[in-house]
Order: structure tokens, then C-alpha cells, then sequence
């Protein structure tokens, strides 16, 4: 499943098609949105593709919690 993103217009950027490699999945940057293959039927963005949004934002591990 494919996840909009709220603040980034995926849309013919230029990173659709890049993909993050976690330890248990991969997050991949679509003209819709992220995916991520760390869940077989998810129903909300996971934590792999929060934090890889939150890179693309600026916001890095030691504000984790204020921007999330």
C-alpha cells in the first residue's frame, strides 16, 4: 500500500524510485507516495517510512519525537 506524504510533493520528484534499505523492509518513494515492505497488509504509514520523511524534512533523530 502506498502512503501519501502531507508535506512533500511526490509527484515527478526527482527521488521516485529511490529506496531506503531497513533491516526488516524497504521503503520506496512513489509519484504517490511511500511504500514500505516491512508489512504484509498495512493500514497506517510505519515507522520506516515516518523516518524516512522526516530525513527528507531536515528533521533528524535527536528531534525525532518533537517533529513526529
Amino acid at each position: 500500500m502506498i502512503f501519501p506524504a502531507s508535506y512533500i510533493n511526490t509527484n515527478g520528484h526527482w527521488a521516485v524510485g529511490t529506496q531506503w534499505q531497513y533491516a526488516k523492509g524497504t521503503v520506496t518513494m512513489h509519484d504517490e507516495g511511500f511504500s514500505c515492505t516491512c508489512k504484509k497488509n498495512p493500514r497506517k504509514a510505519c515507522n520506516h517510512i515516518r523516518n524516512v520523511k522526516l530525513r527528507i524534512y531536515g528533521t533528524f533523530d535527536e528531534h525525532y519525537k518533537e517533529a513526529a
